[in-house]
């Protein structure tokens, strides 16, 4: 577990006591729940299986996408 300091304002300094004492928890209880229920999730999905099964035959693709990209297409845009 990480502990992380965070400065909020006075007004929500008392609700979140007032909400912790309520549920008979901390306020650090309640506001881990806050933060977790708006954090979105870290696992990210796997790449499909296919991604990377195919070769182009060239070894500058990743250097020199758009140059090849408006040579095989022309300049549609």
């Amino acid at each position: 577990m990480t502990e992380s300091r965070v400065v909020i304002p006075d007004e929500v300094a008392e609700r979140l006591a007032l909400t912790a004492a309520e549920q008979g928890t901390s306020a650090e209880d309640i506001a881990a729940q806050v933060l977790t229920s708006h954090s979105p999730p870290t696992t990210a999905k796997p790449l499909p299986s296919w991604i990377g099964a195919i070769r182009s035959g060239r070894k500058d693709l990743s250097e020199r996408h758009d140059e090849i990209i408006k040579s095989e297409l022309g300049n549609a845009s």
